[in-house]
């Protein structure tokens, strides 16, 4: 063979490949960050919905409650649990706002609210959080409504729940007619 015919090499091929390579790279670091983008927005929706799950759930048990006694308005001035429960004469002052706070006669704020602990071993509190984990307990608070009638009381409940994360929360407000005189309280919701 003569040199003249011997084809010479330019590399052609292996600079394609670096190129392609290149690229396939700089696709798969995008596929990889939004995969964790879509995992860190799925992680938040569920927080939230938990945390509405949550405030619900409080709702849900403040409208029971009410039809199960006949409580008289007292001014609260603490955060009572389940067995103290009240309503209270005193409004909030922010329902927005978390820890709750109303004032008292004298012009005192106070934080205010009843702890609700779900009859449930799902979720559990804890506030570092993590799976199956909720920041801190749901709560509610009721106030009285004016009007009404001789035998039905309107109310008003506002419950919070919180997710997995003290910035996911959820605050639910409702109202609530109970009616008393012929037998057992009952609740129509509005």
């Amino acid at each position: 063979m003569r040199p003249s015919s011997l084809r010479r090499e330019t590399g052609f091929v292996l600079l394609t490949s670096l190129i392609l390579l290149a690229i396939l790279v700089i696709v798969a670091g995008a596929m990889l960050r939004s995969v964790n983008l879509h995992h860190r927005i799925t992680g938040v929706l569920r927080d939230k919905q938990v945390a509405l799950t949550s405030a619900v759930a409080a709702e849900r048990y403040a409208e029971w409650w009410l039809t199960q006694s006949s409580p008289s308005p007292i001014v609260c001035t603490s955060v009572q649990t389940m067995v103290t429960a009240s309503v209270c004469s005193n409004a909030l002052v922010n329902p927005n706002a978390l820890p709750w706070v109303a004032l008292d006669g004298n012009g005192t704020s106070h934080g205010v609210g009843i702890s609700y602990a779900p009859p449930t071993n799902v979720l559990s509190v804890n506030a570092a959080g993590g799976a199956n984990q909720v920041y801190a307990s749901p709560g509610f608070y009721i106030v009285p409504l004016p009007g009404g009638t001789s035998n039905t009381t309107d109310y008003q409940i506002n419950a919070y729940g919180y997710g997995g994360a003290q910035d996911s929360v959820a605050v639910v407000q409702s109202t609530v007619s109970v009616t008393t005189g012929y037998g057992s309280p009952e609740s129509s919701q509005q």
